[in-house]
């Protein structure tokens, strides 16, 4: 099923992405935004990034398309979480801090990266910056993976592959099975696009933004993305 762990299997999410840096990633982004200030959250999942940014004080809004999602969110934090996707935001007003993470611009449908980053330019508040990230993506996609999450209440296992659908176009299929500890399991799978930094950055400085890049939110992350820091003046 497309898309079947972030619709159908919220837990489980949180189980494979449990030793993600969250609290790093959150580190990061805070240093771009004053105490108390307002953050958008877009692609937030299941909450674990507005959690954090609750508990630290900010006014956090997290959006995201699938409301499995965000019902495991809303058990976590008392931020306020919406139905929604780019290029179109249900969100009103702007924010001190735009934060696109864990790969989302690769998530956008084929064509409309930059009328997803005009949405989250236009969501700056004077003075604001967006901080988001984009992966990588071989043009000849990557061998199978398996991978192996050892948690409490069993292991879990995912064996997963980008497959290339159309290189010139920049277009992939991500494909995986999921094992769960009580011996069940279930296929996902869902599209991405190349988004290369370089022409995000281009894009965004065409709309008058300071612009920097990061090779991940830690020193020595390992994680293949990229890290795009873009301030309004």
């Amino acid at each position: 099923m497309s898309d079947a762990l972030y619709r159908e299997y919220p837990a489980v999410y949180d189980a494979l992405y449990a030793d993600k840096p969250y609290d790093e990633e959150v580190e990061f982004v805070t240093d771009f935004v004053a105490a108390g200030g307002r953050i958008l959250v877009v692609g937030c999942g299941t909450g674990e990034h507005s959690r954090r940014l609750r508990d630290r004080g900010y006014d956090v809004v997290g959006v995201d398309p699938s409301e499995a999602m965000l019902e495991r969110a809303r058990k976590k934090s008392d931020a306020d979480f919406v139905l929604g996707s780019l290029p179109e935001l249900p969100v009103d007003g702007t924010c001190d801090l735009v934060f696109v993470p864990f790969t989302v611009v690769n998530h956008l449908e084929h064509g409309t990266v930059d009328a997803s980053l005009e949405t989250l330019v236009d969501r700056l508040a004077p003075g604001g910056t967006l901080v988001l990230d984009t992966m990588w993506v071989p043009e000849d996609g990557t061998d199978l993976t398996l991978g192996v999450h050892e948690r409490p209440e069993g292991d879990y296992a995912r064996l997963h592959q980008i497959h290339v659908r159309d290189v010139d176009a920049g277009t992939y299929r991500w494909d995986s099975i999921v094992f769960t500890p009580d011996g069940s399991w279930f296929a996902d799978t869902h599209d991405l696009i190349d988004a290369p930094a370089e022409a995000i950055v281009e894009l965004l400085e065409e709309r008058g933004l300071a612009v920097e890049i990061y090779d991940g939110y830690r020193e020595a992350d390992g994680w293949p993305a990229t890290v795009v820091v873009a301030r309004r003046e």
